[in-house]
């Protein structure tokens, strides 16, 4: 079995990095009955050598997953273990809200459905609910992930997120994907402007040329945007869905996760028929920078 430095291959072929695994041992060597530990515990505990044990929590120490006594020494988790933590369980609990208004809005549209959240500046697939119809030309797949500025999710995170993710995306180079594909920062700007306006975002064949894709965004109780769903399919297919109301129904869906992740703002429909824009992404006032309310 091939070995490398600092890591080896483990018996059921997944690759082992042996200094990442000792940390891990570390972290959970802490629990309800010892929830502080002595580098004297610790290393009974994970049987590391005192010296390995140091090295190791001292590193966790600075990156803030332990805390450490300045007078005892003690270690115990630290508050960055708290925050990953929180990322997780709303991730989990997005899912587990959403199931359900995402069937429904499947078998209504007969179309792929997708839970996605920001990712830096790239989107990552929570959740994919296969489309009735037989043929499927996306490459999408729950855990894999795509660019956010030419896809229908990604635009609808950027434009409802705090306005940071989508600076930092402009202020790159924006990679081509198709003919289709926003490659101009101030163009992008204007676009998600626009996005923010109408409530929601469309992918016209920006990031797969043949697809097609609505979304909106997701807010969780605090009023924060954490996810974004949407309906894609082919091109030809997907025009004539629009055409029969199904941005609608995606900013509907949307607002119904909302309201079962406790948001209570209010979340009139949105302008795609001339009734004034949903709030579900809405930046608030007190989130302007540069002069853009968001």
């Amino acid at each position: 079995m091939k070995t490398a430095r600092n890591g080896q291959a483990s018996p059921n072929g997944h690759y082992r990095i042996r200094s990442i695994d000792r940390a891990l041992t570390i972290l959970d060597a802490f629990d309800s009955l010892r929830p502080r530990m002595s580098l004297t515990d610790l290393c009974q505990a994970t049987q590391l050598p005192p010296s390995t044990a140091y090295r190791i929590a001292a590193n966790l120490v600075h990156r803030g997953y332990l805390s450490q006594d300045s007078g005892r020494g003690d270690y115990w988790p630290g508050l960055a273990l708290i925050r990953l933590a929180g990322v997780a369980l709303g991730q989990l609990d997005v899912r587990e809200k959403a199931a359900p208004t995402l069937k429904e809005l499947r078998d209504d549209s007969k179309e792929t459905v997708h839970l996605a959240a920001l990712d830096g500046r790239r989107v990552i697939y929570l959740e994919k609910l296969e489309g009735l119809h037989a043929v499927g030309l996306m490459s999408s797949r729950v855990g894999r992930t795509a660019p956010a500025h030419c896809t229908a999710l990604g635009k609808a995170l950027l434009a409802f997120g705090d306005g940071d993710a989508e600076e930092d995306v402009i202020s790159r180079k924006l990679e081509r994907f198709t003919p289709r594909t926003i490659v101009d920062g101030a163009l992008l700007r204007g676009h998600l402007a626009k996005v923010r306006e109408q409530g929601y975002a469309i992918d016209v064949g920006e990031h797969e040329t043949d697809v097609r894709c609505i979304a909106a965004p997701v807010r969780d109780h605090s009023g924060k945007t954490i996810a974004a769903i949407s309906v894609a399919g082919p091109a030809q297919r997907m025009e004539v869905q629009m055409g029969r109301g199904l941005i609608k129904d995606v900013v509907a869906a949307a607002n119904r996760i909302c309201r079962d992740l406790g948001y209570l703002g209010d979340a009139p429909r949105s302008q795609e028929d001339g009734s004034e824009r949903t709030t579900v992404g809405r930046r608030d006032s007190r989130d302007e920078r540069s002069g853009r309310t968001r």
